[in-house]
């Protein structure tokens, strides 16, 4: 019986054991799901602009947040930025070509025969030297007919210019002879006129004197008359005769011209690019014997249309080739576009010059947008309006704003006001309302940079706060007041 007593006491307290048991077990799990539920309430991490309806559920955006303010007692760990005022600047990039500044395929201004070639290709050149010689033979005998056909010219001017005065004094003589003899008839017919009067004169002698008086005046005007023909007809001649003379200079300066030009010279100092002749080869006037290029060296690039108006002569670009920088400065005004891009040219500073056909990279600077600047991981939208979420007093602030431009990670947007802290990548369970204190998770080290667009806000870490997804600031703002921010 006792026996019985002691095997039923046993067994009680043996279940009595495993009933306490149980229960820590039960509590053990309890307290595990209890953490972890709290754990992915608070630490997951948000996306940015463009990601939190996708990576976060946000029913109802801005709206749903501001409904959910009651019951919100818990503190949540948040990292901000502070918001500037500035100059959205976004940095672009292009292919430009090395090319000389000036080019040219020189043209021949004779028809010929090369019978020299007096440069070769990579010669460098002072402006006017022989590059290729034409056989002038004919040119040359063009050139003393032309001589030969001028004096011929010259010669007879002269010899009309003298026979012109020859006459122009013999007529002069008669004339002068006719004056007297007219004045000496004019004296006699007037003394035979005073003697008819008193009657020693008889009407024969005086019609004799008065004839003889009309022979005198007629012989002085023929005199006139042939010293204006002859003067009239020299001149005309002699006019004629200068004129021929005129052609002849001008047949002797274009046939000199023609020598000239079977010498083809370097228009300008520079270096020889191709020779596109041989000697006995024949060359005409359309055709195109060599190409010259100038030593100063530029950059040909394109930029789309709405970068056009950011690059402006004068202004000082990077250009980047493979193993070398070089400063280059803009040189012409934007023109009409050509497939869809302007095209540009920047000439290179310096004395070092890159060879012609050289590719690189043109870097060049945009100003997108004036307005307050944010990281880009800031932005929130919930399908109808953008937004941020500020802190104001310990707590989070839903504030509409309007993005006016992003590049790389920052934006330029309206509805903020400079320094004001804006939340980067907002947990999922934040609301308008909630607590919130402000930390850095930014640990840094030799491959990370700091950001030089927006400076975080630093704050450490409370005991117990859960960190939020950290977001990355990239170069690419000028805040007011020039140069970016450290």
């Amino acid at each position: 019986m006792r026996l019985e007593e002691r095997k039923g006491a046993g067994g009680m307290r043996i279940g009595q054991w495993i009933f306490v048991a149980v229960l820590v077990i039960a509590a053990a799990f309890a307290g595990y799901a209890l953490r972890g539920r709290s754990n992915s309430s608070q630490a997951a991490p948000a996306g940015g602009f463009g990601q939190a309806a996708s990576a976060s559920p946000k029913p109802g955006g801005p709206a749903s947040a501001r409904a959910g303010r009651s019951g919100m007692g818990a503190v949540i760990a948040v990292q901000t930025a502070t918001s500037q005022s500035g100059t959205l600047v976004a940095q672009r990039q292009t292919a430009g070509t090395v090319q000389p500044v000036t080019s040219s395929q020189v043209a021949s201004q004779a028809t010929g025969v090369v019978s020299q070639v007096l440069a070769n290709v990579g010669d460098s050149v002072k402006a006017g030297q022989a590059v290729i010689q034409l056989d002038d033979s004919q040119l040359r005998i063009a050139v003393q007919n032309a001589q030969l056909a001028l004096q011929n010219a010259r010669i007879n001017l002269t010899t009309q210019t003298n026979a012109t005065h020859d006459a122009t004094q013999k007529l002069q003589q008669q004339l002068q002879a006719a004056q007297t003899s007219l004045s000496t008839a004019e004296n006699s017919y007037a003394s035979a006129q005073k003697v008819y009067a008193l009657g020693g004169l008889s009407n024969n002698d005086l019609n004799n004197a008065k004839a003889a008086l009309d022979t005198a005046r007629a012989n002085y005007s023929a005199a006139q008359t042939a010293l204006a023909q002859n003067a009239r007809a020299g001149d005309e001649s002699l006019a004629q005769l200068q004129v021929a003379v005129s052609q002849a200079q001008n047949q002797l300066q274009n046939a000199q011209i023609n020598l000239a030009n079977a010498t083809l010279r370097a228009p300008f100092a520079g270096q020889i690019a191709a020779i596109n002749v041989t000697m006995g080869e024949a060359v005409g006037t359309n055709s195109q014997p060599f190409t010259l290029v100038s030593p100063e060296r530029q950059v040909a690039f394109n930029v789309p249309p709405t970068d056009a108006a950011s690059v402006t002569p004068g202004q000082v670009l990077s250009f980047n080739t493979v193993s070398q920088s070089f400063q280059v400065k803009v040189n012409q005004r934007a023109a009409a576009p050509i497939n869809q891009n302007v095209p540009l040219t920047a000439r290179i500073l310096g004395n070092t010059l890159p060879p012609a056909g050289t590719v690189g990279t043109l870097s060049y600077s945009v100003r997108l947008a004036q307005g307050t600047l944010i990281p880009i991981a800031a932005l929130q939208n919930d399908g109808v309006n953008n937004y941020v979420f500020v802190v104001e007093g310990g707590k989070a602030k839903i504030q509409n704003i309007t993005v006016l431009a992003q590049a790389a990670s920052s934006a330029a947007v309206s509805g903020v006001t400079a320094g004001q802290a804006v939340i980067l990548n907002p947990p999922p369970g934040l609301l308008d309302g909630s607590s919130v204190t402000e930390v850095n998770l930014q640990t840094p080290s030799a491959q990370t940079q700091p950001s030089k667009t927006l400076p975080t806000r630093q704050n450490p870490t409370p005991k117990g706060a859960l960190p939020t997804q950290s977001g990355s600031n990239k170069p690419g703002t000028t805040p007011q007041g020039g140069g970016s921010q450290p």
